[in-house]
């Protein structure tokens, strides 16, 4: 009987301890990612830098190569302008006028076709070097101002190395005192070179495989608001020359997954102004929220377009840095553009509510 006591007892300290590490160890492990997650936004970090420096080189390389090219059309100018400055005088000093005067002392009528030809090529040659002169000043004003241009990106990517410079060592800085606090720090240290491989050698690829893939889909988007293969068009709601593009998340991933299979591993949810796309390839876990909203390109005529802007990034579970989503937002165009169906249309408006996407589009007369 006593033994039985003695082992009740001991069953029920074990179970007490028990109870008493759970938390502890969930904390670890709680402790343990957000390591990680230091770890990995480090890196992306150093990546970011390294961009930074690439974009340094092209537009010291730009400066130059445009600074040669405007000192050659200076070159050119001045030759320009000596010409033109001579027809100019020519013309004030009314020499072309006695020139033309000639005609009136010629005899025979082949003498005057002569005369009159060569006046030709005169005023030919006074009109190229006056046009020479307007096209290279027209040249050095586009050369100077994306001299500018290259001077100032220069300097505001000068300026955001620093500012990404000091954050980096802020954040090694931060993460080693944390793991100097770790009893396991050459594990966990061991855990972030792994999770960093991952995503270097897998994660990225794969991130980039679905924004290609979404872009191209993308734009195949607008096919839908011309589809009548039924007799009717479901999505397209007509009020005079206003139309109004409507496509439920099911129908868009429907119709995603019949563009490339590689989205049969993905699901888009629409919300309340935010899309939501999860996917899960070869063991790796994506997350991918954003929202729509009108933009404007430069080379779209001052048409607007409806811009995916990406907001949040997750591998695995872990957050990717802001300047991981901008560097992706700059490689990857997920824009919807109903001109490219028509160009008479515009888009006027976007809205995300729950499970719908509706776009609001005119007809451009």
């Amino acid at each position: 009987m006593r033994l039985i006591y003695q082992a009740a007892c001991l069953i029920l300290c074990l179970a007490v301890a028990l109870s008493l590490c759970r938390p502890a160890a969930a904390a670890n492990t709680e402790e343990t990612k957000q390591l990680l997650q230091k770890g990995l936004t480090v890196y992306e970090a150093d990546q970011e830098i390294a961009r930074i420096e690439k974009q340094e080189n092209e537009l010291v390389r730009r400066l130059a190569s445009t600074e040669q090219e405007l000192a050659a059309q200076q070159a050119l100018s001045a030759e320009a302008k000596r010409h033109a400055a001579k027809v100019l005088r020519a013309y004030y000093m009314g020499d072309r006028e006695s020139l033309w005067m000639l005609l009136f002392s010629i005899s025979s009528f082949k003498d005057a076709l002569s005369t009159f030809e060569y006046l030709q090529m005169i005023i030919r040659n006074d009109h190229t070097a006056l046009k020479r002169y307007s096209d290279n000043q027209k040249q050095l004003q586009t050369l100077s101002a994306s001299l500018i241009s290259s001077k100032t990106a220069l300097q505001q990517t000068k300026e955001r190395y620093i500012v990404q410079k000091e954050k980096l060592v802020q954040l090694q800085k931060q993460l080693d005192e944390d793991l100097a606090k770790q009893s396991e720090a050459a594990a966990i240290i061991q855990q972030m070179a792994n999770l960093t491989v991952q995503w270097q050698e897998k994660g990225i690829p794969l991130f980039k495989m679905y924004f290609q893939a979404m872009g191209k889909a993308m734009k195949q988007l607008p096919e839908i608001i011309s589809d009548t293969s039924n007799g009717k068009n479901n999505h397209l709601i007509i009020n005079g020359l206003q139309y109004t593009f409507q496509i439920t998340d099911q129908e868009l991933n429907q119709f995603l997954r019949g563009k490339n299979e590689l989205f049969r591993n993905m699901t888009f949810r629409f919300s309340d102004s935010r899309v939501v796309a999860t996917g899960t390839q070869d063991g790796m876990e994506a997350f991918i929220q954003g929202k729509y909203e009108l933009a404007v390109k430069d080379d779209q005529q001052g048409k607007s377009y409806v811009r995916f802007r990406i907001e949040r990034l997750q591998f695995n579970g872990f957050d990717l840095p802001s300047t991981t989503i901008e560097a992706m937002e700059k490689e990857f165009d997920l824009g919807i553009y109903p001109q490219s169906l028509a160009p008479f249309l515009v888009v006027t408006g976007v809205k995300l509510e729950a499970n719908r996407l509706s776009l609001m589009l005119k007809l451009a007369l």
